[in-house]
């Protein structure tokens, strides 16, 4: 077979594959005629004439025929595509995030050739940890540390409960006492540890502890300061006890 894609003469020799593939190649040559092929064979023997190289040129030149017609079926669709895909509406342009240092920040994906990625400079290192500003303390903290600073006492539990609810029943008289017990608990637990505002001292005589300004407690130990024992009541009637 030459470059052009046409068959040589020469290809069809005894000598290029024998009858059998002579055969076959025929086949495709006259691939819709009636031609039998053991006369063809018998022909190609003696020599291909004028004839037999006339159709091969006939089937050629239907071939380049039916090529050029498809060809330009293919250029006459590229081209309306094309005025279709020019009609379409433009697509809004992505958004482009620039970052404090001026830079314009990439999307997901690598970069393209070409293309030079500016990195933002940080320091080594984790990140420092946001810091959050103290929150001020709410009506029940006040609350709680107005009772303990008032009688100058340590106090259990169950007396700061009757601090609150004589606070609560002018401050909030629609709760109950379960309800005020939820948020003395809460002001208890938050004052004495998140804020470190009070301190505790269990004497092993109740249950519970007694809870008094943090002043008044070592700040190494946590252990209740000797001077301030004397503010420590305990009653003996409690059911606590």
């Amino acid at each position: 077979m030459g470059s052009s894609g046409v068959i040589t003469i020469s290809a069809l020799t005894p000598e290029f594959g024998g009858e059998t593939r002579t055969a076959r190649m025929l086949a495709l040559i006259w691939p819709r005629s009636g031609t039998n092929t053991r006369n063809i064979m018998a022909r190609k023997k003696r020599g291909m004439g004028e004839k037999d190289l006339d159709q091969l040129l006939t089937h050629y030149r239907g071939e380049r025929r039916r090529l050029t017609f498809q060809l330009e079926l293919a250029r006459t669709a590229i081209r309306d595509l094309k005025k279709q895909r020019a009609a379409l509406p433009k697509a809004a342009p992505k958004p482009v995030t620039v970052l404090p240092d001026g830079t314009v920040k990439r999307g997901p994906g690598r970069p393209r050739k070409g293309e030079e990625v500016i990195r933002p400079k940080r320091k080594p290192g984790r990140p420092a940890k946001r810091k959050r500003s103290p929150r001020a303390l709410n009506n029940w903290d006040n609350a709680v540390i107005n009772a303990i600073k008032n009688t100058a006492r340590l106090l259990p539990k169950e007396d700061i409960m009757k601090h609150a609810k004589m606070w609560a029943a002018t401050n909030e008289p629609a709760l109950t006492a379960p309800e005020i017990e939820v948020f003395v608990t809460r002001a208890l637990q938050k004052l004495s540890g998140q804020k470190k505002l009070l301190g505790t001292h269990h004497t092993g005589m109740r249950r519970g502890n007694h809870y008094g300004l943090i002043d008044w407690f070592f700040k190494s130990s946590g252990k209740l300061r000797k001077p301030h024992f004397d503010k420590l009541v305990i009653d003996l009637d409690s059911p606590e006890i």
